[in-house]
């Protein structure tokens, strides 16, 4: 009797109890868990982008931004794609690339291609976005886009200013941005938040020649409903600015008639021009990145009021 006892007790503490009170642990590591996945999800839920969060405090709602449909790079893509795309985007000949394969997104040949670039890099280009999944190659020598929605270059080279801002320059950003209860009305390229001053980039992905007096003076008239700290009118282009940007600006100011030395439109250096320290004008030689590095240190040392106050 002794010996039943003995082993029934001998059940009682074993392999069949240690079960049981690893369950009962296990169920409440995962009771804990969820909490705190709860808690996270809350948290997330009250989470607001700065930039969203500079702009209610101006009043200004957000209605929409981030739209991904006509970027050349899907939302989805693999963080090792978006590594590879931005890397590219940098290089100048291959957004001069990317306009021409996005206006003739299909074709038996790639001559129209090698405007700008040599026929090798022409064909190293498409096999690298071949092994991001945006073109198809044929053995033929033909080639495919396979974004037919992407019908311009525009809201990827937005798209690639809004990483540069994250990347570089380690600031919270917005593309594509819409606002509620604007005067004027319009999409806002890319807005980023430095420092705890607003920065409002307009990317024209055309050269010189195609901007002219409505986009001007729909860029001002942005500037009065936002009211940055600073604006850039960025023409992703090497060509001269002082050639057409500047004097539609002069021009769009009611400062054309006036002696250089008296017009609003300065030159800060090379390239880059400035109104007031708080709008810069700047194309694309010696590097997008280069040129708003030195638009902003310039506004900065000014600290000067916001962009749409020197009008």
């Amino acid at each position: 009797m002794m010996e039943m006892e003995g082993a029934s007790g001998s059940r009682r503490g074993g392999p069949g109890a240690d079960l049981a009170e690893q369950v009962r642990a296990l169920r409440a590591c995962v009771e804990r868990l969820q909490k705190e996945v709860d808690f996270l999800k809350a948290s997330q839920r009250r989470w607001v982008h700065p930039v969203e969060s500079a702009l209610w405090q101006r009043g200004l709602p957000i209605i929409g931004h981030g739209d991904h449909s006509q970027v050349l790079l899907p939302a989805n893509a693999p963080e090792d794609h978006v590594e590879i795309f931005y890397a590219l985007m940098r290089r100048y000949s291959f957004r001069l690339f990317l306009r021409d394969l996005i206006h003739t997104p299909k074709a038996a040949g790639t001559d129209h291609l090698t405007r700008y670039c040599a026929p090798r890099t022409v064909r190293r280009y498409l096999k690298i976005l071949s092994d991001l999944n945006l073109v198809r190659i044929r053995r033929s020598g033909a080639y495919e886009l396979l974004s037919p929605r992407v019908t311009s270059f525009g809201p990827t080279l937005e798209w690639y200013v809004w990483q540069l801002f994250q990347r570089e320059f380690l600031a919270p950003a917005l593309f594509d941005v819409r606002l509620n209860r604007t005067r004027h009305g319009g999409d806002y390229d890319v807005i980023a938040l430095l420092n705890g001053r607003l920065v409002y980039v307009e990317v024209k992905s055309s050269p010189p020649r195609g901007v002219e007096m409505p986009a001007v003076r729909a860029f001002l008239n942005r500037l009065d409903d936002l009211q940055p700290h600073v604006a850039v009118f960025l023409v992703d282009t090497e060509l001269r600015m002082r050639d057409k940007i500047v004097p539609l600006f002069g021009k769009a100011l009611g400062f054309e008639e006036q002696p250089e030395e008296g017009r609003p439109v300065e030159r800060l250096v090379r390239e880059i021009f400035h109104i007031g320290h708080a709008v810069y004008l700047i194309n694309s030689q010696k590097g997008i990145y280069s040129n708003l590095r030195t638009c902003l240190r310039d506004s900065f040392r000014c600290r000067l009021p916001a962009a749409g106050e020197n009008r």
